[in-house]
């Protein structure tokens, strides 16, 4: 949490579940002093079970259905990280995680769902379609839904296992797919859809309810096939026990799920299918630190179905558990009902209920059910009430606190136990003959041998950690210091690093300052740069800075100054991450928008240069702090040149103009803007901030001769840059740096046309279209 305080326990929340968003909101609201919640997370948003039905029923949209983590913890004020559990180190009290080093915890707790259970079934991994866990699944559907309305696609679907979710799930499919079928013409006769479970249809539910769906079935023409155990599956269908076939084009299998196989290895006690056991308290039967719920957890006094409600209900209980737990308390005991109402959809916009022997239908039902699912997703939804609440409460809890006295000078220094700690954490440094005094053997400072050809070029950057994520911050703050030397033609050797950390307990210190050091580190190992050395502090918030030196060829140095008449301009990324983050501080950027952005942040700039420079860049400059037209005026101001912009080639990241002409920018804004005189004409206000957005990470801006301008761009693609651009031209030169101009003009009066690209977690996001060829962009 992002107290005023300082932080000093840790409690760490292990995957984005149903009872884990209840904790980050509980928290949000009576926030306990010094204690920080972390969530780990693979997805930066978490759909919601009960929803899933109407979703694929096509009844709600994505975004209605799922709970974006990044605007929920924006508005909770939860540090987010984005990586993958793969372990617990329990003797050292640390969450491993796939590809970054592990994450130091005081209390954990584990809600990642589950996996499916697919190695009883041969070769469902390869030819089956696994529902659990449901992320993962709703990509897989949609590369599905799009296969079944292809004219020669697949037009044989099975589901096998016959509860509650395989029910929903075939019937909301069916509905779907011949809904759309319909839509575009094809004949919805022509598909078939059937059910195989080894038990009778919903074992567990009474006989009118069983007898209810029956009939539903029966009615859309779905076959069931009960009790008949599925030996295999392959690509033409199903092959039973007995060794009957049934054809089939696409098999989607729900049957029992299983524990995280990262589970075996962190000691935890475990129920006999996987699941960590937990007591009543939803602590682990043999680590009291340790917290689970949801799926991944078994209850074993009290032993419950997987089901989403009993999921949902645990977050109160977690929460009050954590809370006493972290301040050395007893934990009470959970006991969840031992039935729960269960409203199970048809596909269409009405439901069955279930509860023992009781069973009702009916669509009132489905409104009762919508009802409850949409109140329930709105307390995780409403980022924007809930970022007014948790702005109260600060405000109440800053006035109440009373600060320690921190010093200045040498005494803000990190204290030399935590520093020499993470220090020794950090993998040994980089193999480089010409350092002759460096972290190897620290000293008072380092020492470098004179390189024997070329020129030395330096440079330094520093900034304010802008993410919670230390580690990615810091490999990206290591990537932006280097752009510098990219821009000039040079090749970065060295760095030296000034960090600046929160002041908190021992630990807390050290942990930061080594994930934040570890990031740093990533990005350098990588570009092959040697850390060198560096200063920590502490300070208000998370910061840092590297000084950066290189060699360059002195043939080969790139100004800024140098573009000609005629030259085309080229960016190499997107623009606009001073809207993206400020929208994310205050809870207003989407997990899709913020995913793509930092992607691309996190990627080198080294290979881009080298594009520009074979392609006979003659002047380059990274954006960054002072926006693009800032940096471009830079540019034109050494050259002494006037050029235009065309608005509609500007490649953009997801969201970006939206949320600018909603009024969300960078606080470095209004001083950007200061520059607005190298504009000529009005622009409005949202193509201003776009302009003049200050970017981290930024890409590389560059006059090219026109002749090579089209290859240059196809060769930044080739080389993974796919948002390089042409975004203008150079109309005059020869001009004194007082009649420098910016030409802003759009071709086209629509907007920017873009095209979709899936991310990583499965989203939708906006890509920028290569720009037009230069000879389309004329003079002003």
């Amino acid at each position: 949490m992002r107290n005023a305080a300082p932080i000093d326990r840790e409690i760490v929340l292990v995957g984005g579940g149903h009872a884990h968003v209840h904790v980050l909101t509980a928290f949000a609201k009576r926030p306990q002093q010094g204690v920080r919640l972390t969530l780990v997370t693979r997805d930066l948003d978490t759909p919601y079970s009960g929803m899933l039905p109407g979703l694929i029923a096509g009844l709600y949209p994505r975004e209605e259905a799922h709970i974006d983590l990044v605007r929920l913890t924006a508005a909770t004020g939860a540090r987010l990280i984005h990586a993958a559990a793969c372990g617990l180190d329990r003797q050292s009290s640390r969450v491993l995680l796939e590809g970054r080093p592990s994450l130091a915890y005081d209390l954990v707790s584990i809600d990642v769902g589950i996996t499916p259970a697919l190695d009883a079934i041969s070769g469902a991994a390869e030819h089956g379609i696994a529902v659990k866990p449901i992320g993962g699944f709703l990509a897989k559907f949609e590369a599905l839904r799009e296969r079944l309305l292809e004219r020669n696609g697949p037009r044989r679907v099975v589901v096998v296992g016959g509860g509650a979710g395989g029910v929903e799930l075939l019937l909301s499919l069916q509905r779907r797919v011949i809904d759309e079928a319909r839509q575009a013409g094809f004949d919805p006769h022509g598909f078939s859809f059937a059910l195989v479970t080894d038990e009778p249809l919903l074992a567990t539910h009474n006989a009118r309810v069983q007898e209810a769906f029956c009939g539903v079935f029966a009615r859309k023409n779905i076959a069931v096939i009960e009790n008949r155990r599925v030996a295999s599956i392959d690509a033409d269908g199903i092959c039973f026990a007995d060794g009957e076939r049934f054809d089939a084009d696409a098999v989607l299998v729900t049957t029992q799920a299983a524990a995280p196989r990262w589970f075996r290895d962190t000691g935890l006690k475990l129920d006999e299918a996987g699941f960590i056991a937990v007591s009543p308290t939803l602590q682990s039967l043999n680590d009291p630190t340790v917290f689970a719920a949801g799926d991944c957890a078994a209850l074993v006094d009290t032993p419950r179905e997987k089901a989403g409600v009993y999921a949902v209900r645990a977050g109160p209980p977690l929460t009050r558990n954590l809370r006493a737990a972290i301040r050395g308390e007893k934990p009470r005991p959970w006991r969840p009902q031992r039935r729960h109402l269960a409203l199970i959809s048809t596909g269409e916009a009405y439901a069955v209920a279930s509860r023992g022997a009781f069973k009702a239908e009916g669509a009132w039902l489905w409104r009762l059910k919508d009802w409850i699912d949409r109140r329930w997703m709105c307390m995780y939804q409403d980022t924007a009430a809930m970022s007014a609440r948790m702005a109260q409460t600060a405000a109440v809890r800053v006035k109440n606190e009373v600060e320690e006295m921190r010093c200045g000078g040498c005494a803000a220094k990190v204290g030399p136990g935590p520093l020499s700690r993470a220090l020794a954490r950090l993998d040994p440094p980089l193999g480089d003959d010409s350092v002759l005094v460096g972290l190897g053997a620290p000293d008072d400072a380092a020492i470098i041998a004179t390189p024997k050809n070329g020129h030395l070029v330096q440079t330094v950057d520093f900034f304010r950690a802008f993410i919670d994520d230390p580690y990615m911050f810091g490999e990206i703050a290591a990537g932006h210091a280097l752009n510098d030397i990219f821009a000039m033609g040079g090749t970065p050797r060295h760095a030296l690093a000034t960090a600046v950390v929160p002041h908190g307990a021992s630990h807390i210190v050290e942990e930061a300052l080594f994930q934040l050091l570890a990031g740093a580190r990533r990005c350098l190992d990588r570009e092959g740069v040697t850390l060198v050395g560096g200063h920590s502090s502490e300070g208000e918030a998370l910061s840092i800075g590297l000084s950066v030196t290189g060699t360059v060829d002195p043939e080969h140095i790139i100004h800024k100054g140098g573009v000609r008449r005629g030259d085309a301009l080229i960016l190499t990324r997107p623009l606009g991450t001073g809207i993206l983050f400020a929208a994310m501080m205050r809870a207003k950027a989407s997990s899709a928008s913020i995913e793509a952005a930092l992607a691309e942040m996190r990627r080198s700039n080294r290979s881009a240069a080298a594009v520009l420079a074979a392609h006979s860049a003659r002047a380059m400059t990274d954006v960054t702090g002072f926006g693009l037209a800032g940096h471009l005026g830079e540019m034109l101001a050494a050259s002494g040149a006037i050029a235009s912009l065309d608005l509609s080639a500007l490649p953009l990241y997801p969201e970006v103009e939206l949320l600018a002409a909603g009024g969300i920018a960078s606080t470095l804004l209004p001083e950007n803007l200061a520059l607005r005189r190298l504009l000529t004409g009005s622009p409005d206000a949202p193509t201003l901030a776009l302009l003049f957005d200050p970017q981290t990470a930024g890409g590389l801006l560059a006059g090219v001769p026109a002749e090579q301008a089209a290859a240059c761009v196809a060769a930044l693609h080739a080389a993974g840059h796919i948002h390089a651009a042409i975004i203008g031209g150079v109309e005059k030169d020869g001009l004194a740096a007082s009649d420098v101009r910016i030409v802003p003009e759009s071709r086209s009066r629509a907007p920017r046309q873009a095209r979709q690209k899936t991310s990583p977690s499965g989203h939708h996001v906006q890509e920028a279209q290569p720009s037009k060829p230069f000879s389309s962009i004329h003079a002003s």
